[in-house]
């Protein structure tokens, strides 16, 4: 069984990248990453397969439910 992981994807006007994480952390930190970097739009796919804002999900981490994913 594979282990399960969130889905960063982030685009801009040229450009289309699509990273697996480990964690609700790490897409975090990669999101955020794309972002510094210039993207347009960046979101998270949760292992459920929830679509949510790199700015949700640190909310989720902060209250402590990122584990709840």
């Amino acid at each position: 069984m594979a282990a399960a992981s969130f889905t960063v994807r982030a685009e801009n006007l040229n450009a289309i990248a699509t990273i697996r994480c480990r964690s609700a952390q790490d897409a975090l930190l990669t999101a955020n990453t794309y972002l510094r970097l210039g993207a347009a739009c960046v979101s998270i796919q949760t292992p459920g397969g929830q679509n949510i804002s790199p700015d949700r999900l640190d909310a989720l981490i902060s209250d402590g439910h990122g584990r709840s994913l």
